[in-house]
């Protein structure tokens, strides 16, 4: 991995006697952070009226600009995909098994959030009246040592997203 200097950032000593000098170097190093990218591994899922939501890998729909007759544009969207490790909470089944089963499919808001280098909420995108499409377990195999995955695809009506502290930006599909 390349180091500060490496990188083209700039580096310096604190002194103790110039507090000038110091804070120079903290607004530095905020603006580079500011620029740095999130890595993908931290972050958290919120399901309405679900407990148990923890995932380990979240699958972003695709958002399209789609042309209609009379040139009006509407946005298209692909499934958003949940995978996470199968325990004993039957929530995500139970709730494809509502979809399934009913003829109104229950809908909730989804929430996914990237959580930053300290722990703290950095971004948010929240997918609206989303419900299940899809769901699947992987394969079961005696010789390996994997766990076993749940996937609970989602079909999605409109997203929303916020990039640190500012207000949420909305997208509905047309």
């Amino acid at each position: 991995m390349l180091g500060a200097r490496e990188r083209g950032h700039r580096t310096s000593v604190v002194s103790r006697d110039d507090p000038e000098s110091a804070l120079d170097t903290i607004d530095l190093r905020m603006k580079t952070a500011q620029r740095e990218p999130f890595g993908n591994m931290r972050f958290r899922i919120e399901i309405d009226g679900l407990q148990e939501t923890g995932a380990v890998e979240v699958i972003f729909p695709e958002a399209r600009l789609v042309t209609r007759p009379r040139k009006s544009k509407a946005i298209q969207y692909g499934p958003l995909i949940l995978r996470r490790g199968v325990t004993r909470s039957p929530e995500w089944y139970e709730w494809w098994d509502q979809s399934r089963t009913s003829r109104t499919a229950p809908k909730r808001a989804v929430t996914v959030v990237l959580i930053d280098e300290r722990g703290a909420d950095a971004n948010r995108w929240t997918f609206d009246n989303a419900r299940p499409s899809g769901y699947s377990l992987s394969h079961l195999n005696a010789l390996g040592n994997e766990p076993l995955v749940e996937t609970l695809e989602l079909e999605i009506d409109a997203f929303s997203a916020s990039f640190g502290s500012a207000t949420p930006t909305r997208r509905k599909r047309s």
